[in-house]
This record gives C-alpha cells, sequence and structure tokens, in this order.
C-alpha cells in the first residue's frame, strides 16, 4: 500500500509537471529532460510510467477529467431536477477552467485539433462528462421542464460552446489568471438559454437582479407588519 501510495505520489508530481510546461511552451516545444528536472525525477522515470511523451500529454486531461467528474458526481447527487443539475454541470466546467488555466489552456487550444486524442481514454473521459449534460438536458424535455421540439445537441452545443469560447478568447490574451470572474457571467447566460427552452410550466418564478439598497428597500418591506410600508 505504501509504494502504491508514493508511485501515485511520483505520478502527479509528473503530471503537474508536464501540464504547466506543456501549456507554457507547447507540446512540440516542451521535452521530458524540463520536465524530469520540475518533477524532480528521472527521464527513465517518467518513460517507465508513460511510455512516450505523447501519451504523458494524454495521461493529463485523463486523470484531471476523471477526478472532475468524481467531484461532480457526488454534488449531483443531493441535486434534484434538470434544471438544477444542468446549472451545477456548466458551474463545475468553468471552475475546472478557471480555477486551473493550464489544463483549459492545454484542452482548448492544443489537444481539442488533436485527432489521435480524440481516440484516447481521455477523450472518452471528456466525452463523458459532455454526455451527461446531453442526458440532463433530455430528461429536462422528458419530463416537461423543456419544450418538447428542443434540439438537447444544439442546446449543448450553445452552452459548451459559449463557455469554451470565453476560456479561449481568455487564454489568446496574456496573464489569464488575473482576469475576471467567469462564474460571474454563468447565471445571467444561463437564464438567456432556459428562458428560449423552459416550458410556461416550468417558469414558476421570477428571478430579479437588485442593486444592494434596492434589495434592502424590498426586505424591510417584506418584513413590515401587513398594511403598512414606510413612505
Amino acid at each position: 500500500m505504501a509504494e502504491n501510495g508514493k508511485t501515485r505520489g511520483r505520478k502527479d508530481r509528473i503530471i503537474d509537471a508536464a501540464l504547466r510546461i506543456f501549456a507554457e511552451k507547447g507540446f512540440p516545444n516542451a521535452t521530458i529532460s524540463e520536465i524530469s528536472r520540475e518533477a524532480g525525477c528521472s527521464e527513465a522515470t517518467i518513460y517507465e510510467y508513460f511510455g512516450t511523451k505523447e501519451d504523458l500529454l494524454f495521461a493529463i486531461p485523463e486523470k484531471i477529467s476523471n477526478e472532475s467528474i468524481e467531484e461532480t458526481d457526488r454534488a449531483l447527487s443531493y441535486i434534484r431536477g434538470a434544471e438544477g443539475r444542468l446549472r451545477a454541470l456548466l458551474l463545475a466546467y468553468v471552475r475546472l477552467y478557471q480555477s486551473n488555466p493550464h489544463y483549459a489552456a492545454l484542452v482548448l487550444l492544443q489537444l481539442m485539433n488533436n485527432k489521435r486524442f480524440r481516440k484516447t481514454p481521455a477523450h472518452a473521459a471528456i466525452r463523458r462528462s459532455a454526455h451527461r449534460l446531453l442526458d440532463c438536458i433530455r430528461q429536462g424535455i422528458a419530463d416537461g421542464t423543456f419544450k418538447k421540439d428542443c434540439n438537447p445537441y444544439l442546446i449543448r452545443s450553445m452552452l459548451l460552446g459559449t463557455i469554451e469560447h470565453l476560456f479561449i478568447q481568455r487564454h489568446m490574451q496574456a496573464e489569464p489568471q488575473r482576469q475576471s470572474d467567469i462564474t460571474e457571467l454563468l447565471d445571467p447566460f444561463i437564464e438567456i438559454v432556459l428562458g428560449g427552452i423552459r416550458t410556461a410550466s416550468a417558469d414558476k418564478g421570477v428571478t430579479l437582479y437588485l442593486r444592494r439598497e434596492d434589495a434592502r428597500t424590498l426586505g424591510e418591506l417584506l418584513r413590515a407588519p401587513e398594511g403598512q410600508t414606510q413612505d
């Protein structure tokens, strides 16, 4: 057990080092010798664990995507309803890309156009995550939350395409980690999409966006005894 933990720790250090170097320098310009120095191990150890430089590249999104899926699944077990689950899945995408800019840059700028990558277990993990979002949209159509004539593939493309576009634009600029919090854009964006696909019966309330002082005033009005209001 101790040896297995030691091996996992060494593999994790190699993957962390490779992620940073691949993201910053690009796969063609990165070298195994650089990664081995960063990870504090020999080049032979890297080849023993991962086989080739490309195998190491593909191991990165496989590990991170699977970890993200497991974490999101734990949260989804407490969420009911297609809309709530959809919001949770999209938030998981945004948080993953925003908290790990090296991962976002590697996947969105380097790997998605790699034909060999699309045949790997890493890409299968990313597809599995996208299929969960598709299943959530289908569930909403089936239970009447979303309109029956919705195209689930088109809706998924709109949602994921917009999120990926925001992060690609961010990484085409300098120092993406210092830019604004994209999670702040998520709810308004989701509302635009859901406003077009919700059924009338699913729209059970109104979401208000208030300034802080307006929210305070509204709270005072709601707390006031019936028939009494402030001038």
